[in-house]
C-alpha cells in the first residue's frame, strides 16, 4: 500500500472539503470518482475533494475520502506533521486527529 501525506485540509467556499497532498499525487487518482461515494480529485489543487457537505460534519467526511481512498486506490493518507487547517473548527480538527 502507498502512502501519501495531507499538508492541508480546507472547507473552501463551495463547502467542499479538500485534502491537500504534500506531493503531486499520480494520474491514477483521477478514477477515485469511479466508487460513486461524492469523491473525486482535483487536479489543480493536487488533493481529494468531497461534493458540498450538507448531514455529514467534516470529520465524517475526512473519514469517508480516506477510507475510499484507502479501498479503491491501496492509497493510505496521513497527517503531516506541519498540517494547515482552512477553515476546520477546533472540535472537528480533535476529532480527526483523535480518529487516526
Amino acid at each position: 500500500m502507498k502512502t501519501e501525506t495531507i499538508n492541508r485540509v480546507i472547507l473552501n467556499s463551495n463547502n467542499e472539503l479538500l485534502l491537500i497532498l504534500a506531493g503531486p499525487g499520480k494520474p491514477m487518482y483521477q478514477y477515485v470518482y469511479r466508487e460513486a461515494a461524492g469523491v473525486y480529485w482535483d487536479n489543480s489543487q493536487k488533493g481529494f475533494r468531497s461534493t458540498p457537505l450538507r448531514e455529514w460534519t467534516i470529520s465524517d467526511w475526512f473519514m469517508h475520502i480516506k477510507e475510499i481512498v484507502k479501498t479503491s486506490l491501496n492509497v493510505d493518507l496521513k497527517l503531516s506533521n506541519s498540517l494547515i487547517w482552512e477553515n476546520i473548527p477546533e472540535i472537528e480538527q480533535t476529532k480527526i486527529k483523535s480518529a487516526l
